[in-house]
């Protein structure tokens, strides 16, 4: 999953059409919800995707309306992601995995995995709602503020004529 989500990250830079961008990113960001996911906690997993999709949808939204269409091109990046998918295992599991001492500090470390999976009941604790609540109003706060910024007639999204 790590190899496979390392090829997928060093093909943002080959990507010239939003779609397959957006595409990309969120394959990348579906790995790195499935690590998380299994290494400290699926509720961090799903909070982070949810958060990298709304991300997403609010950038293909103004990317989409102010790109001209692009066609897709060859399989260029298609290859690369073909020969990184060879090459990339390759060279980490001859590397990192071949002597596991140097990661003797992160295998014995079994209590830090099992005290970051309790933050999460910690955060919606009685005594630490007052953060939730907080967060909630600078959210709505921040929303209306941006709503009131951008006219409509005058806005960068507005239809063509």
């Amino acid at each position: 999953i790590l190899s496979l989500g390392l090829c997928s990250v060093f093909l943002f830079p080959l990507m010239a059409q939003p779609l397959s961008l957006g595409l990309s990113i969120m394959f990348a960001t579906m790995l790195l919800c499935l690590v998380v996911g299994m290494f400290l906690s699926s509720w961090y997993a799903y909070i982070l995707f949810l958060i990298y999709v709304g991300g997403l949808l609010v950038m293909f939204a103004y990317v989409a309306a102010l790109s001209p269409n692009v066609l897709f091109g060859g399989a260029g990046p298609f290859m690369f992601l073909a020969f990184t998918q060879v090459l990339v295992p390759v060279i980490v599991y001859n590397s990192v995995f071949l002597d596991l001492s140097d990661l003797s500090p992160f295998l014995g470390s079994r209590e830090i995995l099992s005290n970051m999976k309790t933050l999460g009941i910690e955060l919606v604790s009685p005594s630490l709602v007052s953060i939730l609540v907080g967060l909630g109003v600078i959210l709505l706060i921040n929303l209306i503020v941006v709503v009131k910024i951008c006219y409509y007639q005058r806005s960068t999204l507005r239809p063509f004529k």
